[in-house]
């Protein structure tokens, strides 16, 4: 039984590596027709709305006390970051992006030390500075590549990691009680309704007659709410029950070769020093996990 719960890790962190790191190159199509608000707009709307009808019978199953939580996880864990990044994909390149979002994993540590009593030492401490150097020397080596982009928007991707570093303690910490699917649309509930409102009182419908790429664009997003958002959340809800936090966030070991792959795909522009770059961090990160066994 638990060689079959090992198994089963490491198949959600496989498909959930592949999903999310496909996630930088569906995002970058969507931003073909619409705006960067416009795509995590839609993107959160169609996730809550397919979500829904799974979901609607168990709400009232959720605590009280914990639908604080729920809000959180659904802002922190879905909502914000998904603006966000769309943001930082107009200035910098998907595979840039994925790369990055690798720093979930030792945020989620840090955060954990600092906000959920989990254990941090000298060693923790030297990965954390070994990973913010390796992302310090990724943007700014993406900086001396670029020419017309925005380096400067992967930030945005920092700030990203830290609202998944906080979702994901809260999940562990805080509602491991609760159902996975019923979890995650419960949660998607606070970020699809405000973004459904906004997003038509934008120009969204008009796009349709005005993009001709429109449908297109559509599609991939829609391919990202439901793969990207719906499955893989339940997915990694259900990971963070059967392992730990820093088990489920080191996912992002692999989502970054995974939007390299897509990038090259793409004819992205590729350094050989990112590379470089992104073994730093990958070793801060595992620094930051590391758990000495006994």
């Amino acid at each position: 039984m638990l060689a079959g719960n090992k198994v089963m890790r490491w198949v959600y962190l496989l498909v959930l590596a592949s999903m999310w790191g496909s996630s930088f190159i569906l995002m970058k199509r969507g931003l073909n027709s619409f705006s960067a608000n416009q795509v995590a707009a839609i993107r959160m709307f169609i996730s809550c709305m397919v979500m829904l009808p799974f979901i609607a019978p168990y709400i009232k199953d959720i605590p009280k006390k914990l639908w604080l939580f729920v809000m959180a996880t659904g802002l922190l864990g879905n909502g914000i970051p998904a603006y966000l990044f769309t943001h930082a994909e107009t200035g910098i390149s998907g595979s840039m992006a994925g790369m990055l979002n690798s720093l979930t994993s030792m945020f989620t540590l840090v955060v954990g030390s600092l906000f959920f009593a989990t254990q941090f030492s000298k060693r923790h401490l030297l990965g954390v500075i070994i990973g913010f150097a390796g992302a310090a020397s990724l943007i700014w080596l993406n900086a001396e590549d670029a020419q017309s982009a925005e380096p400067w928007k992967g930030v945005y991707v920092l700030i990203a990691t830290v609202c998944y570093a906080f979702s994901v303690n809260i999940l562990r910490n805080k509602l491991a009680s609760i159902n996975a699917v019923t979890l995650t649309g419960a949660a998607l509930l606070f970020a699809g309704i405000p973004s459904g409102i906004y997003l038509f009182s934008t120009d969204f419908i008009s796009r349709f007659q005005t993009e001709p790429l429109a449908w297109n664009s559509f599609f991939y997003i829609a391919l990202l709410a439901i793969m990207s958002t719906v499955i893989s959340t339940v997915l990694f809800n259900h990971l963070i029950r059967i392992s730990s936090a820093l088990y489920a966030s080191s996912v992002t070991y692999l989502i970054p070769f995974v939007a390299v792959l897509w990038g090259l795909y793409d004819n992205e522009t590729f350094n050989m020093l990112y590379l470089l770059a992104l073994f730093v961090i990958l070793t801060g990160i595992y620094l930051t996990n590391y758990q000495k066994k006994v």
